[in-house]
């Protein structure tokens, strides 16, 4: 018998993950539902799931009344930040399991409480030279350029900025508060390196490594702007020298949580010169490259599946000891076209040139034809994502080579609207 029959799931949202969510529930007897605002059409989720209502994610009261209608059973979201906290609180209105509580998530989202969380857990991380809303005139002079300031509680990149001089903290000190919910900053120490992230899978109140990545930046923009990963690529070259110098804190730190299940992913930086690691934030999520889309063919289990048998049963039998974090000796990555600002006006050869480059999993394309690209610095300039598991580095370099060669990307104005990783950035820089 499917361990979910008799069941219902209401998934918020139609965002990365949601679709793999429908497609396990379903799989497994559940019956479910996707609401938001998207029609069939333009929602994968939807066009799988048995019930597709069209409704706003942040309508929670019309979302009580589907909960009630359908006797829902579990209530989860995607990736979706915003999506996560609706399912959340929809859960503790009905009294729906649910993965985490709204305390638990605060205190590693804000950046504030998580820098505590890793204090207390012996987790490397930067030095804060402030946090909160005014900066006291002292403090002024006991900053050390260049910084980084960012928002407490913001994501995707939004309002962070390295500032090198005193004049230019000045200036993106608003401009950072704006994009904080609670209007407070948090300034720290600037680490020199290359930055990863690593997601933890946490099962019956165990945590496991489950991937580490190296992050490979572009710059949409001239200028000193906040970068966005072209690639995210695992192993890592360091993975190695993480295992050893940092998993057994952030283990820890994971397992005094109090959570039974969940993901949760770390960001850091690796200085190369002094081999520091030093660990800046956090999520209590699966992050938006979704690496358990690959991990999957290694392991025979998909991490996401962990919070829907937790939604639908209040636990879950996903086993950690399978994780392969070094993930057998092959390479996997997320590699992505980072769009610049325009209407999409023609993509050639996508569809034809996936299904011949070896490796390609799947791939995900967020701006179709006649959708206008955004103008910013976040992840939000990420276009078309690439899953892939190649053999080895050199067959992950010469597949995003056929990438590059055979997919065209232009605006209305036939102008390349896009910026490509360059594969030999595998072997000699990030």
């Amino acid at each position: 018998m499917n361990k979910f029959a008799g069941k219902t799931l209401l998934v918020l949202g139609s965002n990365v993950g949601a679709t793999d969510i429908v497609s396990y529930a379903k799989d497994e007897g559940a019956y479910t539902i996707v609401a938001d605002y998207y029609p069939p059409s333009k929602s994968a989720a939807k066009q799988i799931s048995d019930k597709a209502i069209l409704i706003s994610t942040a309508d929670l009261d019309a979302l009580d009344k589907i909960v009630e209608e359908y006797h829902v059973d579990g209530i989860l979201a995607g990736i979706s930040e915003f999506n996560l906290l609706g399912a959340m609180e929809l859960s503790r209105r009905h009294n729906l399991p649910f993965y985490c509580t709204r305390e638990q998530w605060n205190n590693i989202e804000s950046k504030e409480c998580f820098r505590k969380l890793c204090e207390e857990n012996g987790v490397p991380c930067p030095k804060t030279y402030f946090s909160g809303a005014d900066i006291p005139d002292e403090l002024w002079s006991n900053f050390v350029y260049p910084l980084v300031l960012k928002p407490v509680d913001a994501s995707t990149s939004a309002g962070v900025f390295i500032c090198n001089s005193e004049n230019e903290l000045k200036v993106h000190i608003m401009e950072s508060m704006a994009k904080s919910t609670k209007k407070v900053i948090i300034i720290e120490e600037f680490i020199e390196g290359n930055e990863f992230t690593a997601h933890y899978v946490i099962c019956g109140g165990k945590a496991a490594l489950a991937c580490v990545d190296n992050r490979y930046p572009v710059a949409v923009h001239e200028g000193n702007v906040t970068t966005i990963p072209a690639a995210r690529i695992y192993p890592s070259v360091f993975a190695d020298d993480y295992i050893e110098k940092v998993n057994t804190s952030i283990v820890k730190l994971c397992e005094n949580l109090g959570l039974q299940d969940g993901i949760l992913f770390v960001q850091g930086i690796h200085n190369p010169k002094t081999g520091e690691f030093r660990i800046f934030e956090a999520g209590l999520r699966c992050a938006g490259e979704a690496p358990y889309r690959f991990l999957k063919e290694l392991t025979g289990q998909s991490f996401i599946h962990i919070l829907v048998d937790h939604a639908l049963l209040g636990k879950s039998n996903y086993d950690i000891a399978k994780e392969k974090p070094l993930l057998d000796g092959k390479c996997a990555g997320i590699v992505s076209f980072v769009a610049k600002h325009g209407v999409v006006g023609s993509i050639s050869e996508l569809e034809k040139t996936v299904k011949a480059v070896p490796g390609v999993l799947e791939f995900e394309n967020r701006y179709p034809i006649g959708y206008e690209t955004p103008d910013t610095n976040t992840l939000r300039q990420l276009m078309i994502r690439f899953v892939m598991l190649c053999d080895n580095r050199n067959k992950m370099a010469e597949s995003i080579a056929v990438l590059n060669e055979n997919i065209s990307v232009l605006n209305t104005n036939g102008e390349n609207m896009v910026i490509k990783f360059d594969p030999k950035r595998l072997f000699n820089e990030f």
